[in-house]
């Protein structure tokens, strides 16, 4: 049996999905993947796929859909998602949530680049040694368009004027800072700007430095090539979405991660602006945490040391998890 398989949502949510693809290929390999997505460019190259097509694609039924078995699926519905305690990583979660019935133990996701896509990536990075890659802000989901109904930035989103401070540190400390954002987002002073695709991005990424940011698609690719990594953590979670290699540092605050399922505010509907006690303060650090922070990564960079995991109380000096 040949499979097409529908991959909804987000770059970082496609970024995932390709450790699925390599589960299902994995599982059964004479089997045809014919994979339909919003982001197709994310799994460009990727020989476990027969055909990636874009959702949408002119006669998909006739053409392709026909005597497979299509599959659908949304992990964030699942209840080891979205429970209180002993969340299953989305990775995990994905054979069962498009009805295989199982977890994937050992997930790994994949990018596969060119060799061209590589040597950009290598001079680009060697221009400008030592480069860092930043995201302060998730992109917006397909469809939406900027303005009141941006998704509420204390869900996962650095404010400003905290994003700037952390470019400010980094480039103190005689870094370069490529910001990754979409062409709707605002552009932090002191970063290097560029406007290409999210793809052209993935090999500057592989052969940078080192990643920091939130949870967003400029983590997920730092991940595929097991980067170092700080990342600040809002109203998603560590657990379901983030990684804890030995090079990654995860700091959060003591109100943070209360959301569920995913991308809503706590018990709220998701872009409306309703607050309870623990939203608000997901990003409340002061300049010396913050600092802090910084100083402990950017010396694990430079002396090969591995970053520990943080949850800082609110007003207070940040303990170690």
């Amino acid at each position: 049996m040949n499979y097409s398989i529908e991959i909804t949502g987000g770059i970082g949510k496609h970024i995932m999905a390709t450790s699925f693809i390599k589960w299902v290929n994995e599982k059964y390999p004479k089997s045809k993947i014919i994979l339909f997505s919003g982001y197709p460019e994310i799994f460009e190259y990727n020989p476990r796929i027969w055909r990636n097509l874009r959702l949408g694609h002119s006669y998909s039924f006739e053409d392709y859909i026909k005597g497979t078995d299509l599959k659908r699926g949304e992990p964030y519905a699942l209840y080891e998602y979205y429970r209180e305690e002993d969340k299953k990583h989305l990775m995990e979660l994905l054979p069962k949530a498009y009805g295989f019935g199982k977890y994937d133990e050992k997930p790994v996701a994949e990018i596969y680049l060119t060799k061209g896509e590589e040597m950009d990536g290598q001079v680009f990075c060697k221009q400008n040694f030592p480069l860092v890659t930043f995201q302060a802000f998730g992109g917006l989901p397909p469809g939406m368009m900027p303005g009141k109904d941006k998704i509420d930035s204390s869900q996962r989103d650095l404010n400003f004027e905290l994003s700037q401070k952390i470019v400010n540190i980094l480039v103190k400390n005689g870094l370069k800072v490529l910001q990754i954002r979409s062409q709707t987002e605002p552009i932090l002073q002191n970063t290097i700007q560029l406007k290409i695709p999210f793809r052209n991005l993935l090999p500057i990424i592989k052969y940078g430095l080192a990643h920091v940011g939130i949870d967003s698609s400029g983590m997920h690719a730092a991940a595929v090539f097991k980067k170092p990594m700080l990342i600040f953590w809002g109203q998603t979670h560590v657990d379901n979405l983030g990684y804890k290699y030995e090079k990654v540092m995860n700091i959060w605050k003591e109100g943070g991660m209360h959301c569920r399922p995913h991308i809503q505010l706590v018990d709220n509907s998701g872009v409306f602006p309703m607050k309870d006690k623990f939203e608000g303060f997901e990003f409340d650090y002061s300049d010396s945490e913050l600092q802090q922070h910084l100083n402990k990564f950017l010396d694990s960079l430079k002396h090969g040391k591995k970053p520990c995991d943080e949850k800082c109380e609110n007003k207070s000096k940040g303990e170690k998890q």
